[in-house]
């Protein structure tokens, strides 16, 4: 691994071919630690097992499209994705490397924008987001929970973003689908 993956400050991976983790750089440990990351999220735990096992299923098919749009481009692509913590809103950019072809993708996440969060802050009342099957939607891009009832208003409840439930599950909302996916994500038929 080139020295410059090895020191960077970002979080930086090895996919194999077949978009298996193959490298994390000492980053990769440091953000995770950094962001209460359970031991199953650091590297020695992922490496060797699919990337997109990682991936939560509403953006699978986007990252299964980038990477195909890497190798045919035979040329770097990136694609902006927010990772915020119930405290602190944050965009990264991903940039995937393509190697030479049958060696796979070298990936680098840099922070872009960084500043304390300003969004409106709503209270955990499961009635109000837990649709008929008992789930609670959280786009797995900005973290905000569909409300019950209306499924294009998603809140802000920073206590469901610290603590996740087990019931909840996660999709993408209509903003991040818009802003960050439209070029991979078709069009989502409403759910209940």
């Amino acid at each position: 691994m080139p020295a410059s993956v090895e020191s960077s400050p970002h979080a930086c991976f090895c996919l194999t071919e077949s978009l298996e983790f193959c490298y994390c750089n000492p980053a990769w440990d440091r953000f995770a630690r950094e962001n209460g990351g359970t031991p199953n999220v650091l590297a020695a735990s992922v490496l060797h097992k699919p990337f997109l096992q990682f991936v939560p299923e509403a953006l699978r098919e986007n990252f299964i499209e980038l990477f195909r749009r890497v190798r045919a481009l035979g040329r770097l692509q990136s694609q902006d994705y927010e990772c915020s913590s119930a405290q602190v809103f944050r965009v990264y950019r991903m940039q995937v490397y393509p190697l030479k072809p049958g060696s796979g993708f070298v990936v680098i996440n840099s922070l872009r924008v960084v500043h304390p969060q300003t969004r409106e802050v709503w209270e955990p009342d499961d009635a109000s987001y837990c649709c008929k099957l008992g789930l609670i939607h959280m786009c797995a891009n900005c973290r905000r929970a569909r409300r019950n009832g209306d499924p294009e208003i998603w809140d802000w409840v920073p206590a469901y973003v610290e603590r996740p439930r087990p019931e909840m599950t996660h999709t993408v909302c209509p903003f991040c689908r818009e802003y960050y996916y439209s070029a991979y994500l078709k069009p989502k038929e409403s759910a209940g």
